[in-house]
């Protein structure tokens, strides 16, 4: 199907959309109700003053609340013309915000150890977004110095591509307005990348090919925890020089280096040692510090070791990854050296564990794999709409769908591949995944040309259950939250076809049943932990699209969330602490007032309250006690009394509690029919970045 591309209007709140929040957020939360209360009230930050249009004073409640602004600080009001009209920008200097924040921090599963990411604090989003807008052409500059990066920022994006029919028929914008901000749902950065999206696609290139032609090795080296050891003064140094900041520290404040400095420092918590995990705009951070690496690299190389880029080595740099070709083994152990010392002065290290040699042919253990699950899959699931010819010469032949699947072989040569290749599940789920979409998007396709007769109905649910057998064995080997998303994707997709063409119950109920089976099956062997909370959240919100009688029972979603009940009183308790903002909000988006719950709500209710008052005590400018604030008193679930008391923990009068309500419909959660799940995996696809 032929791209569809959409005109996009630069406005200074769109990387707000794009490039605050990490990918692995669960699907309820996003920035696009607090998007559109910023693009609806014009609320920015410029010249050292946080901006608003109001005609009144009716989001002053408001805006105090988000950006830390206290009661006695007065708001000033002019009247301004914009665009031939007069509108009431009511304005407070920065230096009356609140803007060192704290980050709400969550952990997912990467590795052995977990990973921690961050969602930065709502005023200093607003923050980032300024610095973007102002410093555009300078972030683009610095992220151009070197000749090793084959991923970085080279222009502002000005266009949306959709290519599918189902963006087709939710994105039906006028190009260039944005009055309904369908347009800016699917937006996968703010910038435009070049140039390999994906780390696998530099391996299947014409550069590294090249590369392999001209040299005999190749070794792949990792900067060791990049991102929680990056030094945010690294960055002016990267940019001024380090004599020059450390001697004119005030100074260098002012600049391009210095303020993004202080932006990443302010955002989490004035810490300077590492930086937060996750949003788009830390890569960027981070990439204009290596950037400043490879410049020094490729110099020290020359001028110490007469060792020049492209004749004696090349190399390229993925993010923190980088892949050095060569010759000779003495110019590798040179580069080794010289890059170590280059790192150690920004305080960064080698991950010297992960260093992997490659000799001709340079073709690495996933690549190896790739090629083998992909002809194994295009073997074991070809979907294909036949003609069947009649003996009758004037009846039309008949269409029929074949799609034969022996799960349990294809299982069988998964594993085999797997341990052939020499790698583990999580480094192929992805790729298996992408390929097992487009084989549920090919068996819908065929099914649809064929007659529909009983035959290929059957035909339809058998194959289907098969290569949802297939994925939720792979995903067993390694449920990270990339991995549940595309699950999610195909479990989502599949039942809204079912539904859509009308299959029998039985049929349904045979996959529904499934489904249901293996989830719960996952959240009982996966109980909430520390590195294992978002994925079983994606999981949870997915079965609750498939009917009533698959809700799970109130036993298993005490076990999964930790929740116990009082032998002697009955009452619901949690001896492990409280549950983070997405486990809350997931849950009261699953169990909403379903009677059978009921208790369980109550339980909740009064969870949210004690957390909430225990937050607002230790941690009064914290991102996720906010965010919980703005979320919880438009929550449809929860009581007015129990909104009322949210209200008080922070000083909210009715009158004000009620003017925060107003000001948004929602903020971060989409509750209720704000909530699409399918528009909402559809979204991750163009956010995809590993």
């Amino acid at each position: 199907m032929v791209k569809r591309r959409v005109s996009l209007t630069h406005r200074k709140q769109r990387s707000v959309l794009t490039d605050m929040l990490p990918f692995e957020v669960p699907p309820t939360f996003s920035n696009r109700g607090y998007y559109r209360f910023l693009r609806d009230n014009s609320v920015e930050i410029e010249k050292g003053e946080l901006r608003w249009i109001c005609e009144t004073t009716d989001l002053d409640h408001t805006m105090r609340l988000l950006f830390g602004i206290k009661a006695t600080t007065v708001i000033a009001a002019e009247v301004v013309t914009e665009w031939g009209k007069q509108k009431t920008r009511r304005s407070v200097s920065i230096g009356k915000c609140q803007m060192t924040t704290i980050p709400f921090n969550f952990r997912v599963t990467h590795n052995l150890d977990g990973r921690t990411l961050s969602v930065v604090h709502p005023r200093n989003q607003v923050a980032v977004a300024s610095f973007y807008a102002t410093h555009s052409a300078l972030i683009i500059y610095h992220t151009s110095v070197s000749e090793f990066s084959i991923r970085r920022p080279v222009s502002v994006s000005r266009y949306a591509y959709f290519k599918d029919k189902l963006h087709e028929e939710r994105l039906d914008a006028v190009a260039g307005l944005e009055e309904d901000d369908r347009e800016y749902e699917q937006l996968g950065s703010y910038f435009v990348y070049r140039k390999y999206r994906n780390i696998h696609r530099f391996f299947e290139s014409y550069k590294y090919h090249r590369s392999e032609k001209k040299y005999d090795a190749m070794v792949q080296i990792d900067v060791s925890k990049c991102f929680d050891s990056i030094y945010t003064h690294s960055l002016p140094w990267a940019v001024l020089g380090k004599d020059q900041t450390k001697f004119s520290l005030e100074e260098s404040k002012g600049t391009f280096g210095g303020r993004f400095d202080v932006l990443m420092q302010n955002l989490n918590h004035k810490e300077t040692n590492g930086i937060v995990i996750g949003p788009e705009f830390s890569r960027i951070f981070a990439e204009i510090i290596l950037q400043s690496v490879d410049a020094e690299l490729i110099t020290q190389l020359a001028e110490r070791a007469n060792l020049i880029h492209k004749i004696d080595y090349e190399i390229f740099r993925y993010v923190d990854d980088f892949f050095v070709f060569y010759n000779e083994d003495s110019a590798q152990l040179k580069i080794f050296e010289t890059l170590q010392e280059i790192l150690r002065s920004k305080k960064l290290s080698i991950n010297t564990a992960k260093i992997k040699h490659y000799q001709k042919p340079i073709i690495t253990e996933i690549t190896i794999a790739k090629e083998r699950i992909s002809t194994l899959l295009n073997d074991e699931i070809d979907p294909v709409c036949k003609k069947e010819p009649l003996d009758a010469l004037s009846e039309p032949p008949k269409q029929k769908l074949v799609c034969a699947i022996n799960a349990n072989r294809l299982i069988t040569r998964y594993k085999a591949a797997i341990k052939e290749a020499g790698v583990n599940y999580g480094d192929l789920l992805n790729y298996t995944f992408a390929i097992a979409e487009n084989k549920i998007e090919k068996l819908f396709k065929a099914y649809v040309a064929s007659d529909k007769s009983d035959r290929d109905r059957k035909c339809l649910s058998s194959a289907l259950l098969a290569i949802v057998e297939f994925a939720f064995f792979a995903y067993s080997a390694s449920p990270k939250v990339n991995h549940t998303i595309r699950l999610c994707r195909m479990i989502t997709t599949s039942v809204g076809f079912l539904q859509a063409q009308g299959l029998p119950y039985e049929l349904k109920h045979l996959f529904f049943k499934y489904v249901h089976d293996n989830v719960m099956q996952q959240l009982e062997k996966n109980t909430m932990s520390v590195h294992r909370e978002v994925e079983s959240l994606y999981l949870l919100i997915s079965l609750s699209q498939i009917g009533r009688e698959y809700w799970l029972p109130v036993s298993v979603l005490l076990e999964h969330f930790l929740i116990k009940e009082e032998e002697s009183t009955g009452n619901y308790i949690r001896p492990s602490g409280f549950m983070n903002h997405f486990s809350i909000t997931i849950l009261l988006s699953y169990i909403k007032d379903k009677v059978r719950y009921g208790k369980l709500k109550v339980f909740v209710e009064a969870h949210i309250i004690a957390k909430l008052d225990y937050m607002k005590v230790h941690c009064p400018n914290d991102a996720e006690t906010l965010i919980m604030l703005l979320d919880l008193v438009v929550c449809p679930y929860i009581s007015t009394t129990t909104k009322g008391i949210i209200g008080e923990i922070f000083g909210l009068t009715a009158e004000s509690l009620a003017s925060v309500q107003f000001a948004n419909d929602y903020w971060f959660t989409a509750w209720g029919d704000k909530f699409d799940l399918g528009k909402e995996l559809d979204a991750k696809r163009s956010r995809e970045v590993y």
